[in-house]
């Protein structure tokens, strides 16, 4: 898929940045995620923290359900092939949508000891080793079950997760979001409301999905929100969070995840608005998707990253130095000692050396 597409962030209902999921492969694609770390990368141990496209592979030889992980359009691993089916839905609704699957994940990259090449003498040989994970939840959740909204707004960064009220005054609106697993993830707006009954009655947030009314906040909860939404009013722009929704036919509860308005910063009150594209709608089968003309045809040959010369790098199986004959020689753990070598591994013998 081209690289000049814009990313869409999957949603995820994780919270924080702790990254969870492990992808396979890394280790067929050393020097394409050697080239991602800087010159000066820790060889104890590096760790580095970027966003990671999803990409199908339809013309897979091998799974046409396929889902490599890219950096800038490379190949650094795989998703595991009995998971790829279960993601199909939602990676290649985005695709088709035009943009192109993200995540935020880490590298953990470091060099590990060669212990099978080692001859017993000096340091033993090292090589590049990576594991890449990814912040992955649910495929059911990775996409919210509506549409952003309509009018202008901008999607306030997360916090903390608080509850809606009254939902149980507004089921008629609010079931029909809920979705047949039971669970989905939504945009919700934020509006200020005077609905009290006496003059002197505090505002309240109203919370809406897809504009209609399906609960609201405590009066208590509503002022630590309100200052941020009457804001962002001024400016025209609605206030926009995550939320989710769990529930049956019969009864729902909604949850809102944004920061209040003391954890607002300038860049939220008086930046460039926080939006996100729409969607195509969504297909009961993933093949369903038009794929044509947005994703790469051809598939990424692995690279391995090694710095030993006598190994090329490109897939090719290395040639392993041959082993030093049986004898005795220091000692690896002990230079005050011999040890016997018996041509292929350390054996128990050893002998004091002789001044």
């Amino acid at each position: 898929m081209s690289t000049k597409s814009e990313h869409y962030e999957l949603w995820n209902e994780q919270r924080g940045d702790w990254c969870n999921y492990d992808i396979v492969g890394e280790k067929s694609y050393g020097a394409t995620i050697h080239s991602l770390l800087p010159a000066d990368w820790s060889r104890d141990g590096f760790e580095l923290r970027r966003m990671f496209e999803l990409v199908p592979e339809p013309n897979n030889a091998h799974d046409s359900w396929a889902i490599s992980v890219r950096a800038d359009g490379r190949t650094v691993g795989y998703l595991p092939r009995e998971e790829c089916q279960s993601w199909a839905n939602a990676v290649r609704r985005v695709v088709a949508s035009g943009y192109v699957p993200a995540v935020p994940g880490r590298v953990y990259a470091f060099e590990a000891v060669r212990w099978n090449d080692w001859d017993g003498r000096n340091d033993p040989p090292k090589e590049f080793a990576a594991k890449v994970q990814l912040k992955l939840g649910d495929p059911a959740s990775a996409l919210p079950i509506n549409t952003p909204p309509s009018s202008p707004y901008t999607l306030i960064p997360r916090s903390a997760i608080v509850q809606v009220t009254k939902e149980d005054e507004h089921s008629d609106a609010l079931l029909k979001f809920v979705p047949d697993c039971g669970y989905g993830m939504v945009f919700v707006t934020l509006h200020e409301c005077h609905s009290g009954r006496s003059a002197a009655a505090k505002p309240v947030v109203e919370v809406r999905i897809d504009d209609e009314r399906i609960g609201q906040l405590t009066p208590q909860m509503s002022q630590r929100f309100l200052p941020m939404i009457q804001h962002l009013e001024s400016r025209g722009l609605l206030t926009a969070c995550w939320g989710d929704i769990k529930g049956s036919a019969v009864a729902a509860e909604v949850r809102i995840d944004g920061i209040k308005a003391n954890e607002a910063d300038a860049i939220v009150l008086d930046g460039d608005p926080v939006t996100l594209p729409g969607l195509v709608a969504v297909e009961v089968d993933p093949l369903s998707y038009g794929l044509s003309g947005l994703v790469d045809q051809a598939v990424q040959r692995p690279q391995r990253h090694d710095r030993r010369p006598d190994v090329q790098v490109g897939g090719t199986t290395p040639v392993p130095p041959p082993l030093p004959p049986a004898s005795w020689y220091d000692d690896p753990g002990n230079p005050r000692m011999f040890r016997y070598w018996d041509g292929t591994q350390w054996t128990e013998h050893v002998a004091p050396k002789i001044d």
